[in-house]
């Protein structure tokens, strides 16, 4: 005998019951067996759900799920209480347009007060150079992406400037008796008034698309004064309204 055989015969080895081996062994067979057996049922499920899904999305036509157009372009019946959200496409809202306007006024509100100074001085330079009858009335008005001033003009009268991005920017403001009549001014688009006497209206499109509409009047209806004389032609007012430093504040661009 050799010192492994030597070994072994000392090392004490534990009694093993043989049956109740083998009985164990048989257990963990069925626990096994059964385990595979449940997982296999599992996967056949989820399967089976998968193909339920796959057919409502992309099945034949009419058998689209719920709330999704299939591919020929029809939809389902939905439920009169199922609500779908689709995402919008396009411009937002004019609501929502003005919201932003208003936040966007408010965050910039320094640079909204330089830009009624700058239009009350251009306006001066072409209207009234001894700057004896233009007065800023540190108003503002806006409506959707259009905005403008009114101002004292000849010492109780009123002239209103308008600046956006349409010829309709200063209907929301003023609706000129008898329409406006298209023209040109300096070769660039414009329109003036038709109706004769009271006020006067012109409307000039700069290059950049900027429509600059100026109302002048006799009355300032806010203020409740009136002023003797208007004193202006339209041909000054087209003047004014096609210089390009009139442009809309910078939230707005």
């Amino acid at each position: 005998m050799n010192d492994f055989d030597d070994l072994l015969e000392r090392i004490e080895t534990p009694h093993v019951d043989v049956a109740a081996d083998v009985a164990r062994g048989e257990r963990a067979v069925r626990r096994r067996h059964r385990w595979q057996a449940t997982g296999a049922v599992a996967s056949t499920a989820a399967a089976v759900v998968v193909v339920a899904l796959l057919q409502g999305g992309h099945g034949a036509p009419g058998s689209s799920a719920a709330g999704f157009a299939d591919r020929s372009g029809g939809t389902s019946q939905q439920s009169p209480h199922h609500r779908v959200h689709h995402p919008r496409i396009g411009p937002p809202p004019a609501r929502i347009q003005r919201i932003k306007s208003r936040v966007h006024h408010q965050l910039d509100s320094t640079g909204t007060q330089a830009t009624l100074v700058t239009y009350r001085d251009v306006l001066a330079e072409h209207l009234d150079p001894a700057d004896t009858k233009l007065r800023l009335a540190e108003n503002e008005q806006s409506s959707g992406d259009s905005f403008g001033t009114k101002l004292d003009w000849n010492h109780g009268g009123m002239l209103e400037i308008v600046v956006g991005a349409r010829w309709s920017a200063a209907l929301s403001f003023y609706t000129p008796e008898g329409g406006m009549t298209p023209t040109t001014y300096d070769g660039h688009e414009a329109r003036v008034s038709t109706a004769t006497g009271g006020d006067l209206v012109v409307s000039v499109r700069h290059d950049d698309g900027t429509v600059v509409t100026l109302i002048a009047s006799t009355s300032f209806g806010n203020n409740g004064t009136s002023a003797p004389t208007l004193g202006l032609t339209q041909q000054q007012l087209l003047a004014a309204a096609a210089d390009p430093r009139l442009q809309l504040p910078p939230y707005l661009r």
